[in-house]
């Protein structure tokens, strides 16, 4: 995934949802947007790849909005109706949940791959697009 390119999706669905969000939920989005880009895992050929899943500790989201505990629940409960993430419980208490970011970019799509220490992970990779689905050429001057 593209970070700005993922951000300037946001901005333009943020101007045509019809299911608007708040300020807030937006800014938990763009830290969580953020956040998964520095979680990103280098390749031997020098790209990184995004996980499609990661981990966020609920205090330090508190702490980096300056807001409860409740009001990031209340965020994410936002941007999941919206369809902009998908959000797994902690399985104890404060534990950190399991983020995915929903990507708008059409040829962005999971696949699981090993990392450089020889661990599993599922990480986000481009696609190549159907023919018909590429976008057109522009031949402006």
């Amino acid at each position: 995934m593209n970070f700005f390119k993922e951000l300037e999706a946001f901005f333009e669905w943020m101007g045509e949802t019809e299911t608007p969000i708040s300020h807030s939920a937006a800014l938990l989005w763009i830290y969580l947007l953020w956040r998964n880009n520095a979680c990103a895992l280098p390749t031997l050929q020098g790209q990184w790849l995004w996980r499609v899943q990661f981990y966020v500790r609920p205090e330090l989201l508190e702490r980096t909005l300056h807001t409860t505990y409740r009001n990031v629940a209340r965020y994410r409960v936002e941007l999941v109706n919206a369809g902009r993430l998908s959000y797994q419980n902690a399985r104890r208490g404060r534990s950190p949940g399991q983020y995915t970011m929903l990507p708008f970019a059409p040829n962005v799509g999971p696949e699981a791959l090993t990392d450089l220490t020889g661990r599993p992970a599922t990480v986000y990779v481009v696609k190549d697009l159907p023919e018909a689905d590429s976008p057109p050429v522009d031949n402006c001057p």
